[in-house]
């Protein structure tokens, strides 16, 4: 590496693109900035794994990958449709993604993973009990002997529709029979009549959810009441919480169950990247809630609340950077 002197001579008489490169050979590794006070951050690939295709997790990292685009050059974000959270973990594990939208009870649920870190926590998930609006079932013990989606496979909704069948008896005596279907399958088999009730953990509004009650009548069955004994049974997770009325065509407010998501990275993302990216979550909220309402519950003094993940250092710097 050249002597500080040299690098600045030839910082002087460089290019604007030569300036920024010589420039951030004269920064230390932790915690230097460029121009405007910004960390200099690695470039490459940053693929992002999210859930199904018509979900608020895709949608939303659709938005917000077309923005790191834009802001941070040499950045390639892609976006890539998985089965959810507990896919997405398997993912970062292995490290087939840098980024990842995680849901907290499957977060809990998971080994300890002291590889991994938060970004920020985003916006609650709405645990969604979909049934025919014109049908017999209004209450969860209505579901014995019917056939009931509990999502796909490695996903976060599996987990969690387990969890709630758990609380409310149904896994003895008469139990429901299970299904393994995503979002879209789920709602094309109850508009056609192949299964009777379907699970779904998304943000507000979820677009299969609300184009499906656009197609036929749909209710939302009550889950507000089994908050208290899944999180003896399960954890911290859960909140009882409602979906407001109108959400979705023909629906009332609907007391269900609530829990956070987050979006995750591993402790190689680079630090730089990891404020890079923090910054644009934050600044660019309302851009991104404008195509993806749920990102408008996004705020900076609940971001930091990511338990049981620590936030990642590169995020904490923006945080602590931002603080008022």
């Amino acid at each position: 590496m050249p002597s500080l002197p040299r690098v600045a001579t030839a910082v002087s008489g460089s290019s604007p693109a030569r300036r920024a490169v010589l420039l951030a050979a004269l920064c230390l590794p932790a915690g230097c900035a460029l121009v405007g006070g910004e960390p200099s951050y690695r470039e490459g690939p940053l693929p992002i794994a999210t859930g199904a295709v018509d979900g608020v997790y895709y949608r939303y990292a659709r938005s917000l990958a077309a923005r790191i685009g834009r802001r941070l050059p040499g950045v390639r974000p892609s976006v890539e449709s998985t089965t959810g959270s507990v896919d997405n973990l398997r993912r970062l594990a292995s490290g087939r993604d840098r980024l990842a939208f995680v849901a907290a009870d499957a977060v809990g649920a998971a080994a300890p993973a002291r590889t991994l870190r938060s970004l920020a926590r985003l916006y609650d998930d709405y645990i969604h009990l979909v049934v025919a609006g014109s049908g017999p079932i209004r209450s969860m013990e209505d579901l014995r002997g019917r056939t009931v989606s509990v999502g796909a496979a490695g996903s976060g909704v599996e987990l969690v529709a387990g969890r709630v069948l758990d609380a409310a008896g149904l896994t003895s005596g008469r139990r429901p029979t299970r299904v393994r279907m995503g979002l879209e399958e789920s709602a094309a088999a109850l508009r056609a009549r192949r299964i009777d009730a379907f699970f779904w953990s998304g943000g507000l509004p979820t677009a299969g959810i609300a184009l499906l009650a656009r197609q036929v009548p749909i209710r939302l069955l009550a889950l507000g009441a089994l908050a208290a004994p899944i999180r003896e049974r399960y954890g911290p997770y859960y909140r009882a919480a409602a979906i407001p009325d109108g959400t979705y065509d023909g629906v009332g407010a609907t007391l269900t169950l609530a829990l956070a998501n987050f979006l995750l990275a591993t402790t190689s993302l680079d630090d730089g990247l990891a404020y890079r990216l923090t910054e644009i979550l934050i600044r660019d909220r309302d851009a991104v809630a404008a195509e993806v309402p749920s990102a408008e519950h996004l705020d900076v003094r609940d971001a930091i609340q990511t338990e049981p993940i620590p936030l990642h250092p590169g995020a904490l710097h923006y945080y602590r950077s931002v603080k008022p």
